[in-house]
């Protein structure tokens, strides 16, 4: 390689690799990657919330994506997960000229605590997952598929979050 073609290339070659350095140094981690998961106690119980419910889903996804499993029952498990409350939350931020909400903030709320057989491992804490949400007026429909999806995206970190509390506790 031609030392002229070099001189031009190493400016891009830096700035890739601090860039790089920059990004790896952050935390950032692939969409659907479970950090930190890999202690959680396993088989798991979780109790509190319906089995169908969608953050039963979501705990039980991240569960099995970190390689634990889900006990049938508190007897069979080594560790129970109980839900004290659950909460689904929006709040109106902004308006817009016609008094139509345009800027929500979302909030996925859990109180949990841990127990392992009848002993209290911590006291109750809570776990909660904020996002704020644009929703234009012209594109109602779009916005409502957005809506579901960022409440998935919410309900499956706030998953991730409880599992780690559950792993540090453990």
């Amino acid at each position: 390689m031609p030392r002229a073609t070099l001189r031009s290339f190493l400016p891009y070659l830096i700035v890739t690799a601090l860039m790089l350095t920059a990004v790896t140094g952050c935390g950032f981690q692939p969409r659907g990657s479970t950090a930190g998961l890999n202690s959680v106690p396993s088989p798991l119980y979780i109790s509190g919330i319906g089995r169908y419910s969608a953050l039963h889903r979501a705990i039980e996804r991240e569960l099995v994506r970190s390689g634990g499993s889900l006990a049938q029952s508190a007897a069979d498990s080594s560790v129970v997960l109980h839900v004290i409350r659950h909460e689904s939350d929006a709040r109106v931020l902004s308006v817009d000229g016609r008094n139509k909400a345009v800027e929500n903030e979302l909030e996925e709320l859990a109180r949990i605590e841990v127990r392992r057989g009848a002993t209290l491992v911590a006291e109750p804490q809570t776990v909660r997952v904020l996002r704020i949400q644009f929703r234009p007026s012209s594109e109602i429909l779009a916005s409502e598929r957005e809506s579901e999806q960022v409440r998935d995206d919410m309900r499956r970190e706030l998953a991730q979050r409880i599992l780690q509390r559950v792993a540090a506790q453990h």
